[in-house]
């Protein structure tokens, strides 16, 4: 995918000679068309040719290859759960931990410092002569506050090299969908840029993701060569997929908690379906306020102002103010413009973060079904107890790690709702208090003055009569 043209390129030397090769040209974006979700599968883990389209309308496409196996069909999952699957890493720095609150939750274990990543302001570069061009965001960590250039293909390649380790554990927060038509524009350029922002502070939160090595070699490597380096270090990482599960150091947990867990996650289940409808629902609502903002009520207001306007200008004596409120409304138009930016954008940007996250899930759950499954098939065997030993064990390792990421997942969901629906909210109330205030004050203007006053509070506290019983000042 991200070879030059008329170049045969292996996966692993991609960049390696053009660290500025354009992969978003129109050819490696015409075809933009989401993929159907594939639920998990029983003989699966990530491919290393595929990955979920970065709209988060996909997950993972999985393959293992299959051998003769004592417990029928040979999976990875199987290979897992009975100890077959092992790696260096559970006692080293790769493990992930995984504690028990005093009040039974399981949740990540934090490692190291907390850091932010700021993505600057997109700049507008070109190469081969000024022939190709492109745009590069200026990414900043915290915790060294030196900038690096990055271009939206290289958080596309981050993306799924984080899909690809974690997403059999973790739901990965989507990129910006990717554009053909109009990708240099303003408006574009910073609707992308304000959503690889939120991207990367999920990343940031994240216990597991923020301290993984290919986000930490994202953010600080400014060396070429040892960009390639770590890429290709990064690219060659046998701990990923199933294997990943290994690495996960968890508490040891009775059958209660298993069945209580076990609840839970079913429980949620259920949700997340009821989740993925009103997500992409409100999407679609947010999508539509915002070309109504920017171009219905836009208008509107225009045309309002022009129609009082003219018929101003045709009775300048008799109605002088006619024409205040033609201004009056054509200013205000530019209010709804530049309101959509305050109130429903931040929306619409939510709801496309949920949408590939919730999308995210179903490799998760689905993993997680299988593994239920597959122990099942082992337990009913003959013999091989010391098997079936380490399979109770490794599913409970399994079972803690899908709970400490709902935990998570809950409490993100939490604030993110509460956040913006406040900020919504107030938005909502400021803009319609500015029409009102600026409506009023145009009535003021026009009808100056004790009588002008005393109508508007009779007006504001009744509505006037339709024969106009309390009469309404004239035009002065």
């Amino acid at each position: 995918m991200y070879a030059p043209l008329g170049r045969q390129q292996s996966k692993n030397d991609m960049w390696d000679d053009d660290w500025d090769s354009d992969d978003e040209d129109k050819q490696d974006e015409a075809s933009n068309t989401p993929t159907p979700v594939r639920k998990f599968s029983p003989d699966s883990e990530p491919s290393t040719g595929s990955r979920p389209s970065s709209n988060g309308a996909s997950t993972p496409s999985f393959s293992v290859t299959k051998f003769s196996h004592p417990f029928g069909k040979s999976d990875k999952v199987c290979d897992y759960l009975i100890g077959v699957t092992e790696t260096s890493a559970t006692v080293g720095k790769e493990a992930i931990y995984i504690t028990e609150t005093s009040n039974g939750f399981f949740q990540w274990d934090i490692q190291g410092e907390p850091f932010s990543c700021l993505i600057g302001t997109p700049k507008k570069s070109t190469k081969f002569g000024g022939m190709k061009s492109f745009i590069a965001y200026q990414v900043t960590p915290s915790f060294s506050n030196i900038q690096v250039s990055r271009r939206y293909k290289h958080f596309d390649w981050l993306h799924e090299r984080l899909v690809k380790k974690f997403g059999m554990i973790t739901a990965i927060p989507p990129l910006p969908e990717k554009q053909v038509i109009g990708r240099f524009e303003e408006d574009l350029i910073e609707h992308r840029r304000v959503q690889l922002q939120s991207f990367a502070d999920r990343i940031c939160r994240h216990p597991v993701l923020s301290t993984s090595e290919v986000w930490k070699h994202f953010l600080a490597e400014t060396d070429d060569k040892k960009w390639t380096q770590g890429k290709r270090k990064i690219e060659g990482d046998q701990n990923i997929g199933i294997s990943l599960l290994t690495t996960i150091q968890a508490p040891p947990i009775n059958k209660d908690t298993e069945n209580e867990i076990d609840d839970k996650i079913v429980a949620f289940s259920k949700d997340m379906g009821k989740m993925e409808s009103a997500v992409k629902n409100m999407k679609s609502i947010a999508n539509d306020q915002i070309n109504r903002y920017r171009n219905v009520h836009t208008k509107d207001y225009r045309e309002i102002g022009k129609a009082f306007a003219q018929l101003g200008s045709a009775m300048p004596d008799e109605a002088p103010c006619l024409s205040n409120i033609g201004a009056c409304y054509q200013e205000m138009s530019d209010m709804w413009d530049k309101q959509v930016a305050k109130d429903w954008e931040p929306l619409q940007h939510l709801m496309h973060d949920y949408k590939g996250i919730t999308a995210g899930w179903h490799a998760v759950l689905g993993l997680y079904g299988n593994m239920k499954e597959k122990q099942k098939e082992i337990q009913k065997s003959e013999g091989f107890e010391k098997e079936k030993d380490v399979a109770v064990a490794r599913i409970n390792t399994h079972r803690i790690g899908v709970e400490a990421e709902r935990t998570f997942f809950k409490q993100e969901l939490g604030v993110d709702m509460a956040q913006t629906s406040q900020m919504f909210l107030v938005e909502q109330i400021n803009f319609h208090r500015q029409i009102s205030d600026r409506l009023e004050k145009l009535y003021y203007e026009c009808w100056p003055g004790v009588a002008g006053e005393e109508q508007f509070r009779r007006a504001s506290q009744t509505n006037l009569p339709s024969n106009n019983e309390q009469g309404l000042s004239e035009w002065d």
